[in-house]
């Protein structure tokens, strides 16, 4: 494609050469770039794509995309454009580059602090036993129809998100479910991306590592909300504290859902044990039975925001209650089958609120002792270590304290700021440093009637040590730790 087309409706400048020139990909990574290729130099958190542009020109690179000018001596025939904002740029780049492929799929946007991942196997299900095929761009996995993709940040770069797009119109899907993170929000890796509903989950504390305040973190994802036209939809949870500053400023048609407030779906007659949970469905006159095989208040709060943004699209609420019944997702309040007279739980929770809503959920389905096995991530949000540690000790009774994914801190360390929390309940805990050991240590204490809860990694089937990735699965782990007690 015609570096000239690439450039449509973006402003710039040209520093050096012709944009009458054909480009053969579009980069953001010097490593990729082959002859032919328009490399594209990003400021990152970790390095500076304008540090790398010597070495994509030679890798082949015909054509540059940069923020600032620089003394480098670009080659005679290298095409040099300024742009005010490049990491923006990219984005609609990329999308002109893949054929604009976000324009012929109808694109749900799902952002929030927890629950962004259930509702996107909620939907998946519901839309494909409504008949349409459906691509996921996600936390634990990107899908194309049946086709898994490794995923490796929540929401990808925007020239990665473009090619996923363009890849799901080539199967013929006709609907992409999405997961926006504050930190793509705020970076601008969905701003080319037309998206015709977006859905809020709530907000709790998370993210104030790379967002200065709360504040900061709210507004990041209320961009989402700016992207929707007047023929889409915004999906809000009527029962946050956010709701009212959301909705004031919120794009087409505000639809609440709700279990306290009065709202557009409401939830209520909720009944939960170990195996699912139930509860009525009520819109307008009509009240529906729902049955989810995933269990927790937050499982219904995350159903009813995939049962508005459905329904609202035109799906009927039989094939909705159907698609419902269907989804289980891997380390959201996940069951390690075993014929032990207790429970043990895997789940993703890993935030403040994220772990109270597993734990009370426990504390509701269980006759005995509530069990945690937790930790918090290295180079990550300190300030919510002692308030994961008080939310533990407040909600179960035994605690086990240990490392996360602590990448390059010490694992004690991180461990210590936990306890300064859980210093504060009357929990009794203890601190095992090793993830396997502390695991093995949970299990082995618990006694008929428990539920043990491992906390924090959920479907991740790695550990970071350092800089190194270790395999490392919670769910595999406690599995073999209950068959080898058999």
């Amino acid at each position: 494609m015609e570096l000239k087309n690439l450039l449509k409706d973006i402003e710039h400048s040209v520093l050096n050469g012709d944009t009458n020139i054909d480009i053969s990909s579009v980069e953001y990574d010097s490593r990729k770039v082959t002859t032919g290729s328009l490399f594209v130099a990003i400021k990152g958190y970790e390095t500076d794509g304008h540090l790398y542009i010597l070495k994509a020109i030679e890798a082949g690179a015909k054509a540059v995309i940069l923020e600032e000018k620089s003394d480098i001596k670009y080659s005679d025939g290298i095409v040099i454009i300024k742009v005010d904002n490049s990491r923006k740029s990219l984005g609609f780049i990329s999308s002109n580059f893949f054929g604009n492929p976000g324009n012929k799929l109808k694109i749900i946007g799902v952002t929030g602090t927890n629950g962004k991942t259930s509702i996107t196997y909620f939907l998946k299900s519901i839309l494909k036993e409504a008949g349409y095929k459906v691509g996921i761009i996600g936390t634990i996995e990107n899908q194309i129809e049946d086709t898994v993709y490794e995923s490796a940040v929540t929401t990808p770069e925007s020239r990665d998100i473009q090619e996923l797009l363009a890849k799901m119109v080539e199967v013929g899907c006709e609907y992409c479910v999405m997961e926006a993170s504050s930190h793509a929000l705020y970076l601008d890796r969905v701003a080319a991306i037309p998206f015709k509903t977006a859905i809020f989950t709530n907000l709790t504390q998370d993210h104030l590592d790379f967002h200065k305040d709360f504040t900061e973190y709210l507004n990041a994802k209320k961009i989402l909300f700016t992207y929707i036209g007047k023929d889409g939809f915004s999906i809000l949870n009527g029962d946050d504290k956010t709701f009212v500053e959301i909705s004031n400023m919120a794009g087409g048609k505000i639809v609440s859902y709700s279990i306290s407030e009065k709202s557009d779906y409401k939830a209520a007659n909720i009944n939960m044990d170990i195996n699912g949970t139930s509860f009525t469905l009520i819109n307008n006159e009509k009240s529906i039975k729902i049955n989810l095989k995933m269990i927790g208040e937050f499982s219904i709060y995350n159903s009813l925001a995939a049962i508005a943004t459905a329904h609202e699209l035109g799906i009927e609420f039989t094939t909705i209650k159907e698609g419902l019944r269907k989804v289980s997702v891997n380390g959201r309040f996940q069951l390690i089958e075993s014929n032990k007279d207790f429970a043990v739980v895997v789940d993703y929770a890993h935030t403040p609120d994220g772990l109270y809503n597993v734990l009370s959920t426990a504390r509701k389905i269980t006759s005995g002792r509530v069990i945690c096995v937790f930790g918090c991530g290295g180079d990550r949000d300190k300030k919510k270590r002692p308030i994961m540690g008080k939310v533990a000790g407040e909600n179960g009774d035994y605690l086990v304290i240990t490392s996360d994914n602590p990448r390059t801190e010490e694992p004690i360390q991180i461990i210590d700021m936990v306890e300064e929390g859980a210093k504060e309940t009357s929990a009794k805990y203890i601190k095992i440093t090793n993830r396997k050991e502390a695991i093995a240590y949970a299990i082995d204490m618990a006694r008929t009637g428990d539920i043990v809860i491992i906390a924090g990694k959920g479907h991740e089937d790695y550990q970071i040590v350092g800089k190194t990735k270790y395999p490392f699965s919670d769910f595999e782990i406690a599995r073999n730790i209950l068959d080898s007690k058999e």
